[in-house]
């Protein structure tokens, strides 16, 4: 069985797969988590994700190896402090992913952050996150954009 097989892997409703701002890569084991943060670092980077030990490797770099699969939303915090990062955790509430909210905004301040959206216990990269949350009326989503920020600081 391949690294990206589909036995792990769920599908994004079709209205978010259609917003073209999150990565979602196929996987076959319990480490979602990993993956996106490994996207997060390296998006263009696909032939991460070709071979178990090149792989293994990049977690091991990362220090995702450290961490325990499948990660809940709850240990995102003790996570943020072991790989130095902030992690905001975003998701929705209904069939078609059109409810999506924040489930965890840091307040930790950290060099780089990493927005993920998280679904089905599985977690994957918010690439775009204007283009996530573009059809937001945009006092809202400027508001939401703010409080981000203001938290952040």
């Amino acid at each position: 069985m391949s690294v990206l097989s589909e036995s792990d892997f769920r599908l994004l409703p079709k209205f978010l797969i259609s917003k073209r701002a999150i990565l979602n890569p196929k996987n076959n084991d319990h480490r979602s988590f990993g993956y996106a943060i490994m996207f997060a670092y390296h998006p263009n980077d696909w032939k991460l994700y070709k071979s178990k030990p090149h792989l293994d490797g990049n977690f091991e770099k990362h220090g995702l190896n450290k961490i325990k699969y499948p990660a809940l939303p709850e240990e995102i915090p003790a996570i943020e402090d072991q790989l130095n990062i902030r992690i905001n955790l975003f998701t929705f509430d209904d069939a078609a992913g059109l409810k999506r909210h924040s489930l965890y905004i840091s307040k930790r301040i950290k060099p780089e952050e990493v927005n993920l959206i998280y679904w089905e216990n599985r977690y994957a990269l918010i690439k775009h996150f204007s283009r996530l949350f573009s059809d937001v009326r945009k006092y809202i989503f400027f508001n939401f954009v703010y409080r981000i920020k203001l938290l952040n600081c």
